[in-house]
């Protein structure tokens, strides 16, 4: 197992989640399309990778990924879907075919220019007929599709910063609601993953309706347990440094809760830490000291500050939602950790993922 940060792991490098992925993927067959909630760097990605992979190896699915984090508009998010439906050469003859009118011949562009070529002759008048062409191409694929479009929340959340973005976004998400409840049965299944709310940001647009074809599945925070457990398999995977008994245990300590990724940066820190420090042996000590100079910086500023624009992306609370976000703009972000690690269990708006123990931040 290969420490992994900042990229999602599959295969060898996947670590547990398979309760998840089982209840995930009977989601799926059941033709039931899944808003794949949880708190940033939680692993999203990575268990919808993770499922495609294990549907498409049953041979009776294909998975379409895509990530529209940098779409701006609808038409990105077409364009999108339709460069991850590139290499399917029956979903694409199908949806050539009907489109080539208006987009010309798209099955011999090369994968480089095919999202170009289709993006250039995609307006707002034309992306909503050659999206549901595009869907209804995936619908009668020879296999069942699953849809994964990853980071909607924040492609949602830059249009609503434009003119007139609320109702852009309700026009959007009402056309993607209708797109797939019109293909009945025999619709792609879509599953939604982001790295900021859906479920809050529709709620405060007043339109929590448009995703109600959703089921939620909430990815959850990884027990002492099994961050030990996938720490030890780390360590046993890499031969140097060895580490102390009891490091696994202190790493989860320090942290307070069981991310992923914090638990995959912590080992990556503890390593580097040895290197510098020309050690062959990390021990619980170096855990403290480790957390604080690296992870946290010697200024006491968490090094993982995006965290702060991902909560502030998802707008501020309601009155159906009095939770303790709507202090982080008062209060210094490490000392809205221990609130934040709280949050984390109850809502799915993202939390930050390193949090201090609450003891030691009173």
């Amino acid at each position: 197992m290969k420490s992994a940060t900042g990229r999602w792991v599959s295969g060898s490098d996947f670590f547990d989640r398979d309760r998840e992925l089982r209840i995930l993927e009977m989601r799926v067959r059941a033709g039931n399309h899944v808003l794949l909630a949880g708190q940033r760097r939680m692993g999203k990605t990575s268990v919808a990778r993770e499922l495609g992979r294990r549907l498409t190896d049953s041979g009776d699915w294909t998975m379409l990924f895509t990530n529209v984090e940098d779409a701006t508009c609808p038409e990105d998010v077409i364009a999108d879907i339709a460069h991850a439906a590139y290499q399917v050469r029956s979903i694409m003859s199908r949806w050539g075919a009907a489109a080539r009118q208006a987009l010309g011949t798209v099955e011999e562009i090369g994968a480089s220019g095919f999202r170009l070529r289709v993006r250039e002759r995609l307006a707002a008048g034309n992306w909503r007929d050659h999206g549901e062409r595009l869907l209804r191409s995936c619908a009668e694929h020879d296999k069942q599709v699953l849809l994964v479009i990853d980071e909607l929340p924040v492609f949602l959340k830059r249009m609503l910063d434009e003119t007139g973005g609320p109702q852009r976004v309700e026009r959007f998400l009402s056309w993607l609601r209708g797109a797939f409840q019109g293909l009945g049965s025999g619709s792609p299944v879509l599953m939604v993953s982001g790295s900021i709310g859906l479920a809050p940001m529709v709620q405060r647009l007043g339109i929590p309706d448009r995703i109600n074809y959703l089921q939620l599945f909430r990815l959850l925070p990884w027990s002492r347990e099994l961050s030990v457990e996938c720490f030890d398999l780390l360590a046993r995977s890499n031969s140097s440094p060895s580490f102390d008994d009891g490091v696994a245990g202190a790493v989860y300590d320090a942290l307070g809760i069981g991310v992923p990724y914090q638990v995959q940066s912590f080992f990556s820190h503890l390593c580097e830490f040895a290197v510098m420090e020309n050690r062959g042996r990390v021990t619980v000590d170096d855990v403290r000291t480790v957390y604080d100079t690296r992870l946290l910086g010697p200024s006491g500023q968490n090094d993982l500050a995006h965290y702060e624009t991902r909560v502030s992306a998802t707008g501020s609370t309601t009155r159906a939602d009095p939770s303790p976000w709507r202090y982080l703009r008062k209060r210094p972000l490490k000392r809205c950790l221990p609130l934040l690690r709280v949050t984390a269990s109850v809502s799915c708006t993202p939390a930050c993922s390193t949090t201090r123990r609450a003891a030691s931040s009173r």
